[in-house]
């Protein structure tokens, strides 16, 4: 069975990271009480990421916590000092902010405000950025890390995860 390692290729990125930023949506998800559908490795050609998730829509709060929760993983794996670049060595804060706002959150952000607010030049206004990002260190207080860790072990393993896996992984989590 493979596992999270200690510490997390968030640059190229790795099946685990990708894998902890799904697995975040899904905690959150729990944490609010909504039950994810699946989590899911991609291996369709077209498709927009390396993986997916499908979760009820929820009340307007609970979308924006599940929304900004993958960004709240990677913060607390960040300020942990958990996450690396492709060569192994620590990642600088501009590189994270980069990496999990400017990509990884791309799609996030637009469930989190509802719209697309991408300019022309391809960036987000940095106000929308700076209420994302805070937004998901509020949340990373709230989320249970080991429950996260385990549903990437299980997406890691399984490739998809679907609701009945997830809510007998959270079962002990959340009691």
């Amino acid at each position: 069975m493979r596992r999270i390692p200690h510490l997390i290729d968030f640059e190229t990125p790795s099946d685990e990271a990708i894998c902890l930023h799904e697995a975040g949506h899904a905690c959150a998800a729990l944490v609010v009480g909504l039950v994810p559908e699946f989590i899911e490795f991609v291996d369709d050609e077209g498709s927009e990421g390396r993986a997916r998730n499908r979760m009820p829509v929820g009340d307007p709060e609970q979308r924006c916590v599940v929304a900004c929760a993958a960004y709240a993983v990677e913060y607390n794996l960040y300020m942990a000092g958990r996450l690396t670049n492709a060569a192994g060595g620590a990642i600088a804060e501009k590189t994270f902010i980069h990496l999990a706002i400017g990509n990884n959150a791309a799609l996030d952000k637009v469930k989190f405000f509802g719209e697309d607010r991408e300019g022309p030049d391809k960036k987000w206004p940095a106000d929308d950025d700076r209420a994302f990002m805070v937004a998901g260190q509020q949340i990373a207080r709230r989320l249970p890390m080991d429950l996260v860790v385990a549903l990437a072990e299980a997406m890691l393993n399984e490739r998809r995860v679907e609701r009945a896996r997830i809510l007998e992984i959270a079962a002990p989590f959340l009691k």
